[in-house]
């Protein structure tokens, strides 16, 4: 089982983004707490951490317990689901997409730039706008 977690501090949007990305992966969330690094590796072999460094927002995927990618996260566009639900992940980021099917669906989308986007629970989808970045 993979888990999506947050920085220890977090912010209500980041929250908000890591709990849809859990639900549209099938993930566990994990609210971090006092959970360190180290802990959630001995836990966890594969897991996402969304935090804020600075003026940015970093996607952090490790492997092992090491990161094995990291994108920006350059913007947050949520949104209102049309139509049914897509369980699973959309991206034009194929380096990310290849990482991710690892652990659920991904549909590839051919489109400018590089995005994540994803349905959440209640109606609610998610556009992230990424910027590579890799660990």
């Amino acid at each position: 089982m993979t888990l999506v977690t947050t920085s220890r501090r977090s912010t209500p949007v980041i929250r908000s983004i890591a709990k849809d990305l859990a639900f549209a992966s099938g993930s566990s969330y994990l609210t971090r707490g006092k959970h360190g690094i180290r802990e959630i590796a001995g836990e966890h072999e594969f897991f996402i951490v969304i935090e804020q460094q600075k003026s940015d927002v970093l996607l952090t995927i490790y492997d092992d317990g090491t990161p094995c990618m990291s994108r920006i996260i350059k913007e947050h566009q949520p949104g209102i689901r049309e139509g049914e639900i897509f369980r699973g992940l959309k991206t034009s980021d194929k380096k990310l997409g290849l990482v991710l099917e690892k652990f659920c669906q991904v549909m590839y989308v051919d489109e400018e730039g590089l995005f994540l986007s994803f349905d959440g629970p209640q109606r609610r989808c998610k556009k992230l706008v990424l910027s590579g970045d890799d660990a």
